[in-house]
């Protein structure tokens, strides 16, 4: 406001004594004692009070500078010293302050959509929707009546009975939320005039939503201009940065002919333009183009608690309850917001809102997050191996409350399709019935695939990708092999390259974990070893874990550091199995890696191993 501003100069008086106290003193100011030039005792003094108190003026004004700028255009949650809400406060907070929700949960924010015209805004303000969306046009834009006036207004209306300055008046009057929704670059700014000046003269007291689709997203051609992305942000950060932004992708959704989802490009683009931006941000998210980009949104969302996300329908937009339970299930409730139409948007809450469901887990997901406790240290995560037949699998299954399945899959002769080989020598199944009685077990269980010949990866993955277009895939799924490649680049082993290609191209919702040939750890795992493998995986979205042999580690351990050291997303998987050696033969290796860190490191043993580790780790 106009009283804010003024705080952030000195006023004529201390600007008087700052300027008077840095011009130099005059040459009868300055004594001589002794015949020596210098300043003389009351002189130095002078200078030193001079000092102290510009030095109480820049202090003083530092602080009116921290209180009027900081504390009020980038509040923690909102809530200002005299009560009222800010603007750019989480809208979340501001409902239930206001008794509108009992918690923080985006699936329990209501919307009204196109409250345009003055009939369409009263039906708004007197119903129960929590927050109303409009339009902002300018009158009569790109014609020979063009006003400069901004009006509610969707294109390709440019006239409208219900100006910007009229609709804030009367949802003022409101406890509504607002969300303003620019679908041209010259509406921006004389709409940012009018909404400095209305919160100049009275408090908006709510959040305020300042939505523009500022950058090409799914299926739209490149030909189509969106919203001038630096533009609409310099001018929200210089005229009135006390908002929650909502910069979005146009987006294009036809059954059958334009159903690209949103790519890792797209959501790395934006938020290339977000991070250094002081506000909350929400991202519109059409929500039919959403599931097979989800764990691009994920990342977005991990990168600051400060960041949501916003999914919307189209009106042809085929949703799916249970793709918004995915959604959901794999985020916190706090961090998105369901703008979806009836019906699907009560069939959906009805069962979210179930205690004690199922959860849509995401198989590329932090297996952390999916094993219970929450505190669940790596270690104690067990790792089975699937016995001999189906029916020790389903003995397995029933008899244990959950852990890491270890598949061994290869392609059986002259058939494409994929076999699990049994613990036992010369027995075998089918990988598909496998998987059939894995997902359909309630219990927690990870799915583990060594994939042994190259010839069974693309099918397995097929296999993978079938189950979760039908879905039924809401289970951890990591797929492993031993690779070829740089310094380990050994005949017989499928090049490193070509099976992330293959993940990437057929199946990519996984953790990758990738290892090293046997025949290239006679040293351990040295530099070079480690070095090629990053090369590698450079660039990699999904969760990768290395995976580590614990005699190679006893061997030579210390370059696997930077392993973890080179992504929050990368983890370590140590593994030693009776066929291996002895308990003590893989100890050392165990210890040395357990030493450097406690965190991101799985530990693939058998049950005995795993108890002796367990003795010796926390009981030593």
């Amino acid at each position: 406001s106009r009283s804010k501003s003024r705080l952030l100069l000195p006023d004529s008086r201390a600007e008087s004594v700052l300027i008077e106290m840095l011009q130099p003193a005059s040459d009868q100011e300055f004594l001589y004692k002794d015949g020596k030039d210098g300043p003389s005792i009351r002189r130095r003094w002078k200078l030193l009070g001079g000092l102290f108190f510009a030095s109480l003026v820049a202090a003083y004004l530092g602080l009116v500078g921290y209180f009027a700028v900081y504390r009020d255009f980038f509040p923690d949650r909102g809530f200002k010293v005299d009560g009222s809400f800010s603007p750019g406060g989480d809208l979340l907070d501001y409902l239930l302050q206001h008794g509108m929700i009992d918690r923080k949960d985006g699936l329990l924010v209501t919307w009204y959509h196109a409250a345009n015209s003055k009939s369409q805004m009263e039906k708004a303000l007197k119903g129960s929707a929590m927050v109303l969306e409009a339009d902002v046009n300018i009158e009569g834009l790109n014609t020979l009546n063009e006003t400069g006036t901004p009006i509610m207004a969707h294109p390709p209306d440019v006239y409208s009975d219900n100006t910007l300055q009229e609709w804030l008046d009367a949802v003022i009057r409101s406890k509504k939320g607002i969300k303003l929704d620019f679908k041209s670059i010259h509406a921006v700014n004389p709409s940012l005039d009018i909404l400095v000046k209305k919160y100049n003269e009275v408090s908006f007291n709510r959040p305020v939503w300042l939505n523009a689709d500022i950058l090409i997203g799914p299926n739209v051609p490149g030909f189509v201009q969106p919203v001038n992305a630096s533009r609409f942000l310099a001018l929200v950060q210089h005229r009135f940065p006390n908002v929650i932004l909502s910069p979005g992708w146009m987006s294009l959704y036809l059954p059958l002919i334009a159903t690209k989802p949103y790519t890792r490009k797209m959501v790395e683009e934006m938020y290339g333009l977000v991070k250094g931006l002081p506000q909350r941000v929400t991202f519109p998210v059409r929500a039919v183009l959403l599931k097979r980009a989800w764990p691009h949104f994920s990342w977005l969302l991990s990168q600051s608690p400060r960041y949501s996300l916003t999914l919307w329908q189209g009106s042809i937009d085929p949703i799916t309850v249970e793709d918004l339970l995915f959604f959901r299930d794999n985020s916190n409730a706090e961090q998105i917001y369901y703008d979806i139409y009836e019906p699907v948007l009560s069939e959906f809450k009805q069962i979210a809102l179930q205690t004690n469901r199922s959860k849509r887990f995401y198989p590329g997901g932090e297996i952390l997050d999916y094993f219970p406790p929450q505190d669940l240290d790596e270690l104690q995560i067990n790792w089975f191996d699937i016995g001999t037949s189906a029916l020790d699998l389903a003995e397995l299954l029933k008899g244990n409350d959950g852990g890491m399945l270890i598949l061994n899959v290869k392609r059986r002769a002259n058939s494409a399709i994929p076999i699990v080989e049994s613990s036992e020598d010369g027995l075998e199944f089918p990988l598909e019935s496998t998987l059939n009685q894995i997902l359909t077990s309630s219990k927690p269980w990870g799915i583990y695939l060594k994939i042994k010949s190259q010839q069974a990866l693309a099918p397995t993955l097929y296999l993978l990708h079938q189950a979760y277009t039908a879905h039924l895939l809401h289970k951890p799924v990591w797929v492993s092999m031993d690779l070829s490649h740089g310094s380990f680049s050994i005949p017989g082993y499928i090049e490193g390259k070509q099976f992330i290609k293959m993940i990437n191209e057929i199946f990519p919702f996984v953790t990758i974990a990738p290892s090293w040939p046997n025949e290239a750890l006679a040293h351990g795992y040295t530099q070079p070893l480690v070095e090629d493998m990053l090369n590698l995986c450079q660039g990699l979205w999904q969760r990768v874990s290395f995976q580590l042999q614990a005699i190679a580690l006893g061997r030579s351990w210390k370059a696997t550091a930077g392993l973890l050291q080179a992504s929050p997303s990368y983890t370590l998987t140590v593994e030693h199995l009776h066929e291996q050696g002895t308990y003590m033969d893989g100890f050392q290796g165990l210890i040395n890696i357990r030493t450097y860190s406690t965190s991101r490191i799985y530990y693939h043993l058998p049950q005995d191993y795993r108890n002796s580790f367990h003795i010796d780790v926390f009981t030593s």
